[in-house]
């Protein structure tokens, strides 16, 4: 994943109210070489939840996959470690995804069809990097925030570990701007709203725990 602090401009001066409401992003960032995602986060303390649709090309145009999580956080002190960020954590209580490339499709675990969504709170899909809630019940993760812009926490793993097992190491380079649904619509997911959160979290219930895990 792309990362990189988002520079001296970043500020941890920011309490719940500022966060509250849909950030999107702007232009289809680059999260991994080769591979573009458009973030579209909700945030109404104590809920949030997470839109995002994974491309193979800058324009959008090419299909990787789409997911959504949905959860609770919390806004913490300022980060001790990262200047101009502050600690929050993000539990999630559910993931449901569904693939579109027919190469993801041929790597992931279990049966998919193209574009049909399916529940994966238990077990994720590593072949795209996403944990289930029973390996992943809390991302510790970094704010930052400038002007209108809002900065979340690397999600890289190293040798330190994962953003579920340690707080994020800095901020991503790449940002998410308020958005209220009548700006220019980049990507897929611009005309998602309460509807669309209501039917897949009410439709795809719990997905089993894989068998011989623990509970």
């Amino acid at each position: 994943m792309s990362v990189g602090t988002a520079g001296p401009a970043t500020s941890a001066d920011f309490t719940l109210e500022d966060l509250d409401g849909r950030w999107r992003s702007p232009v289809a960032a680059e999260v991994f070489p080769g591979i573009y995602g458009i973030d579209d986060f909700w945030l109404r303390s104590p809920f949030w939840a997470i839109h995002f649709n994974s491309y193979k090309d800058p324009d959008c145009t090419q299909r990787l996959f789409e997911l959504i999580i949905t959860g609770f956080w919390e806004l913490q002190a300022p980060s001790t470690a990262s200047p101009g960020a502050r600690d929050a954590n993000f539990s999630r209580t559910k993931v449901c995804l569904r693939l579109f490339d027919a190469d993801v499709i041929a790597s992931a675990p279990g049966s998919w069809t193209p574009g049909e969504w399916k529940d994966v709170s238990h077990g994720g899909c590593p072949p795209i990097d996403l944990p289930g809630v029973d390996d992943c019940p809390l991302e510790y993760d970094l704010l930052g925030l400038a002007g209108d812009r809002l900065y979340f926490g690397q999600r890289h793993h190293d040798e330190q570990g994962s953003i579920w097992t340690r707080r994020a190491p800095g901020l991503l380079s790449y940002y998410v701007t308020p958005f209220d649904g009548t700006g220019p619509g980049v990507g897929h997911g611009a005309e998602w709203g309460p509807a669309e959160w209501t039917h897949l979290t009410s439709t795809y219930t719990l997905s089993p725990r894989p068998e011989g895990s623990q509970p």
